[in-house]
């Protein structure tokens, strides 16, 4: 995945898991769900990103 940093992404993901700490809670129920869809898409590149080097090494 060229021109995704890592490192960036793993500042995302971070930031978007606190972001799911605080709408729990908040008891606030679509921005639970809406963080917790974008932290599991956020999760799943980084994977992919990971996949990848595995397989170019």
């Amino acid at each position: 995945m060229n021109g995704i940093d890592k490192n960036d992404l793993d500042e995302v993901i971070a930031k978007t898991f606190n972001e799911v700490k605080t709408a729990v809670n908040t008891h606030s129920e679509k921005s639970i769900q809406m963080y917790s869809h974008a932290l599991r898409a956020l999760v799943e590149l980084r994977q992919q990103i990971l996949t990848e080097e595995r397989v170019s090494s």
